[in-house]
């Protein structure tokens, strides 16, 4: 059987655009230097366009809860904290910050600060922000270590949370922490959503549905004018569409290449490639409450990845550029555990699974997944991998943002193929998402209490290694029970243009463009 697999898949891929897999080549680390010897008499354009896979679905990120609209709203709005380069957190809005106890933390607020509109930032903003985020139908889960935020005097605040919570400055480096304008979210609820006024770097001009978002330079901001005047975002859903753009000069910037493409683009003096791990995952949302009773089974769970061969998924379709992971904490982030079996491949095993189940004969079940390139090759090859022991996959294709919002709408579904993004780079923005049952991100529908009594100690631990080895405890449960099933971590590719300088990779894909500069 496994020798028939192998030759379904060689053919499969024979003819798709993933023939151009080649061995992994080396790329360019996770940024550019900022400005060469070479480039200080080059002539800076006034505008740099990227071209990512989607639109953004609001601009009020409290609602647009999703990675492309951070690809754009990182540049418009700033938040307390940040990470540099060495994933260390410095500040941003807030210069300084010192905990009170155990649950408070006091921050000092720069004082240079405005928004788009000319109008100072105060304490004011920030109480108002979190206040909104932690009653936020959205991302009231993402916020829910929150207590109170007190505002002491204009420029200072005195974040509370519900008992100690470690990686509270971790939470507030997430792009879902922005300081929204108090002043004008007061006269209407959904005002950030078409224009939205911020701190950061760049001010909104423009937004097509579907086609792009312009915006420009804040020439007042508080960390310096950016060096470059405007920015486009355009909207190409194909990868290999983007690819050709940027060797045609038509952008400067592509994210989310292709994997098959990063060679071509490598024999391009054109052009340049940045690689870097990222915080996101790739897995299969398991419905445990899905009228498909077989997936009730914490053994057809178990025999379901057990069918998979994640390092030959990593290969065929990522080119390399991916690593198989046994859970949806991806490598680099706290909480991460490089002990736990990524790849579980035991076909024979998944077959005996199925028979103690009552599922000798296997069943039949619906995956959903997005057009994107990389899920439906992905969901193409799982089903492949799934015929082999009983189980016959029909896939069912629909835009991501149709996809969330029939789960968040409770709708009957079995399996659903996702990325998760650590936002935090800690594993309690993962874990209490995806399993706490208060969470509108737990798409599984799981409830362990077990694991949220694990979780709630994790939250209060102070020690890093204590909470480690909570985490430990965390996934040798899932291991067993297998609400989600995690596939692999990807790799951030990013495609430039040769004359890009100052571009850095953040793992979560909200790359900034403070110090960015393109030339002519």
């Amino acid at each position: 059987m496994k020798k028939v697999l192998t030759v379904t898949l060689f053919c499969l891929f024979a003819l798709s655009a993933l023939a151009g897999c080649g061995e992994k080549t080396q790329t360019v680390s996770g940024s550019i230097q900022t400005e060469s010897e070479a480039s200080a008499e080059k002539k800076v354009k006034d505008t740099i366009v990227w071209a990512q896979s989607g639109d953004i679905n609001s601009f009020d990120f409290h609602v647009g809860k999703q990675p492309l609209t951070f690809d754009v709203t990182c540049n418009m709005f700033d938040t307390l904290v940040k990470w540099d380069k060495d994933m260390n957190i410095v500040p941003s809005l807030a210069e300084s910050w010192e905990y009170l106890d155990d649950d408070s933390v006091r921050f000092k607020l720069r004082q240079d600060v405005t928004f788009h509109d000319g109008t100072k930032m105060t304490a004011a903003d920030v109480k108002y922000t979190y206040d909104r985020a932690k009653d936020h139908k959205v991302v009231k889960n993402n916020f829910s270590w929150l207590d109170s935020t007190e505002v002491i005097d204009e420029y200072t605040v005195v974040i509370n949370t519900k008992g100690s919570f470690s990686p509270v400055l971790n939470a507030l480096t997430s792009p879902l922490a922005g300081i929204m304008p108090k002043h004008l979210m007061e006269k209407d609820e959904n005002a950030m959503a078409s224009h939205p006024v911020g701190t950061g770097p760049y001010k909104f001009i423009e937004w097509k549905e579907g086609e792009y978002v312009k915006m420009e330079a804040n020439e007042s901001y508080w960390g310096g004018a950016p060096k470059t005047k405007n920015l486009i975002m355009k909207v190409i859903p194909e990868a290999s569409q983007r690819t050709v753009l940027l060797e045609t000069g038509e952008i400067d910037i592509a994210y989310d290449l292709l994997p098959s493409d990063v060679e071509k683009l490598k024999g391009n003096s054109e052009a340049q490639v940045l690689e870097a791990a990222s915080f996101k995952v790739l897995y299969f949302t398991v419905n445990c409450n899905s009228s498909n009773k077989a997936l009730g089974s914490f053994k057809v769970r178990q025999a379901i990845e057990m069918a998979i061969d994640k390092q030959a998924i990593c290969n065929a379709v990522m080119c390399g550029f991916a690593v198989p992971t046994g859970s949806n904490v991806a490598p680099g982030s706290f909480g991460f555990d490089e002990k736990l079996t990524a790849n579980r491949y035991d076909p024979e095993k998944a077959r005996a699974l199925l028979k103690e189940a009552g599922y000798p004969d296997g069943f039949t079940l619906k995956l959903w997944a997005q057009p994107d390139q990389v899920y439906q090759e992905t969901s193409v090859i799982v089903q492949n991998m799934l015929q082999e022991i009983g189980i016959t996959v029909e896939i069912e294709t629909m835009e991501n943002q149709v996809m969330l919002d029939r789960m968040m709408k409770g709708e009957d579904f079995d399996l659903a193929c996702s990325i998760w993004y650590n936002l935090m780079g800690d594993a309690d923005y993962v874990l209490y998402s995806t399993l706490s049952p208060d969470s509108t991100s737990n798409f599984a529908h799981y409830n362990n209490q077990k694991v949220i009594s694990l979780l709630m100690e994790g939250r209060a631990q102070k020690d890093d290694n204590a909470r480690f080895k909570i985490y430990g405890e965390i996934y040798k449960i899932l291991d067993e029970e297998r609400p989600q099933i995690p596939l692999f971590a990807y790799e951030n590719l990013v495609g430039l243009s040769s004359e890009v300088e100052g571009f850095s990779l953040s793992p979560i894909t909200a790359h900034r463009y403070d110090s960015v500069v393109a030339y002519e």
